[in-house]
């Protein structure tokens, strides 16, 4: 009885005079007090003597993400150990081109100009080899225009009339022959003063092994060349679309005898770009498994890393509009039969180089 007083006269406390409660003061201690608490307890003891305790979820959050981490670092070893593996089949030529200095007399004397945001590889196509000596059969600089989104393709002819770094004057494809890709990316960079210092080789009889690798592909072909083809390889095709295997890829990237080297060079820009093309069909795996099937075809001075970083991009890069050259450019050259040498193309070479610069950089600068 004496604490239902002593309750009573606390609320009591918090009443106003004439008996009006002080809401914002009054608190009623009974459901804080221990007696009360004990009625609780008791009434609900048999519910509350063994709760049962769910485990934490930031262990079972913890279990998930070290799971997801294991599946990551176990993708990423696969994908290290399968990228080194495709890089460990290509030949590797390091040569420094850097050796020959020797400026052309009749070149331009600019700096050579180059652009961090503008890549150029030089794509060369070699023969077989024989007599002990492999020369270049294509010369193609592939230029990836990150800045503007854009791949563009140069065609350098092989009769190109250039001085040569320890050669001298010579047509361009000597340059192989004699120095191989080191002394050819020199000697381009000398006469047309563009940076050039990554470069791919092929042979051509396996660029047909790829093709048929790839399936094949789609050529539009004129009259002429369907006439020489069908002549020359037996095949049976028309002026329009056709699908061509390996072999007659090759054959019809070589033809010269219905035009001359400035059609026959236009017809291997065409190959490339249908093979880009295919390329773009092909789903990923399909895409790895033709990678696996390219590499041991190829010698290069890139890197592992520009290897791989070109990998990573390269189906941003194909979805890039293609833009062509050649170079001489028409009007930019004369004619002309050198003794012990045979019949040139005698470039104007300020004009053709201040023509691809403008080409791949957007700025004939003479700097």
């Amino acid at each position: 009885m004496a604490r239902k007083e002593d309750n009573r006269s606390s609320r009591g406390a918090n009443r106003r005079p004439g008996g009006e409660i002080d809401r914002y003061n009054y608190v009623d201690r009974d459901i804080y007090s221990n007696s009360d608490r004990d009625v609780y307890s008791s009434a609900g003891s048999a519910r509350k003597s063994s709760p049962k305790r769910r485990p934490p979820k930031k262990k079972k959050g913890k279990k998930v993400g070290a799971i997801v981490l294991a599946v990551v670092l176990l993708l990423c070893a696969g994908i290290y150990v399968y990228a080194s593996s495709l890089l460990s089949q290509i030949n590797r030529d390091n040569t420094d081109a850097n050796s020959y200095v020797q400026q052309p007399s009749d070149a331009p004397q600019w700096d050579v100009l180059s652009d961090k945001q503008v890549t150029n590889i030089l794509l060369i196509g070699t023969d077989r080899v024989q007599d002990g000596i492999q020369r270049s059969d294509t010369m193609m600089l592939v230029s990836i225009d990150n800045k503007n989104k854009k791949v563009k393709l140069t065609s350098f002819l092989r009769d190109l009339y250039v001085e040569i770094p320890t050669i001298g004057k010579n047509k361009l494809n000597a340059s192989y022959s004699n120095g191989g890709a080191a002394l050819t990316m020199q000697t381009i960079e000398n006469n047309f003063r563009i940076n050039i210092d990554k470069f791919v080789s092929i042979d051509v009889d396996s660029f047909a092994e790829i093709i048929d690798k790839m399936g094949g592909i789609e050529v539009n072909i004129s009259q002429a060349e369907a006439d020489e083809m069908n002549r020359v390889m037996d095949a049976q095709m028309s002026a329009g679309t056709n699908h061509m295997r390996g072999t007659l890829a090759l054959y019809y990237s070589r033809i010269r005898r219905i035009d001359s080297d400035f059609g026959r060079t236009g017809r291997q820009r065409q190959v490339i770009s249908c093979m880009v093309d295919k390329l773009k069909s092909k789903n990923p795996i399909e895409l790895s498994s033709l990678l696996h099937d390219y590499m041991g075809y190829v010698t290069t001075n890139l890197s592992d890393g520009e290897m791989l970083s070109l990998a990573a991009s390269a189906m941003g890069i194909m979805s890039y509009p293609m833009e062509t050259l050649h170079m001489p450019e028409t009007g930019m050259y004369e004619d002309k039969r050198v003794s012990g040498i045979g019949d040139v193309l005698n470039p104007d070479l300020e004009a053709n180089s201040k023509a691809l610069r403008e080409f791949i950089y957007g700025t004939d600068a003479q700097q």
